[in-house]
């Protein structure tokens, strides 16, 4: 329960920045926070990772659906199942993040970004992408580290 917890709060969280940056903040202009190491700057995303296929809306928001429906199968699959706290943790956030990200390109036909670092201050992210990306991680490493070199699907239930 605590997994299907964390990828609602990672769905809900996400939803309100982004509708607060959508309104209160301009499209294009940086704001630096931090010391000057993050990087505030709204930005529309149409396509996949660094606007790949922007012209391609559709085709984009149906890889989406995709992706998220076959992390969502593995999730319901991994989720009854006893052990795997890592791996579980690392699809609830990768879910969290694609649902949060679809659900942009379902309501906006885009998706909020806005932040960057400030030595990548050409690469707009939003925290979607970073639990996208950090929970993508988590299932690597959980994958590779299995105990007893079983994977999670064999594993009985809780």
């Amino acid at each position: 329960m605590s997994y299907i917890l964390i990828m609602i709060a990672i769905i809900f969280g996400e939803q309100k920045i982004k509708d607060y940056m959508e309104e209160k903040k301009e499209l294009g202009k940086s704001e630096e926070i931090l010391g000057g190491n993050i990087i505030l700057q709204k930005y529309h995303n149409s396509g996949m990772f660094l606007n790949f296929l922007e012209e391609k809306k559709e085709m984009v928001l149906t890889v989406s659906k995709v992706f998220v429906g076959i992390i969502l199968l593995l999730f319901a699959i991994t989720l009854p199942r006893k052990g795997n706290k890592v791996f579980k943790l690392g699809l609830a956030m990768t879910l969290g993040g694609a649902i949060s990200n679809v659900m942009d390109r379902e309501k906006r036909g885009y998706v909020v970004d806005y932040f960057s670092f400030s030595k990548l201050k050409k690469v707009v992210f939003n925290l979607s992408d970073m639990f996208i990306i950090l929970g993508s991680f988590l299932i690597a490493v959980a994958s590779i580290f299995s105990t007893k070199g079983k994977r999670c699907a064999n594993e009985p239930f809780e």
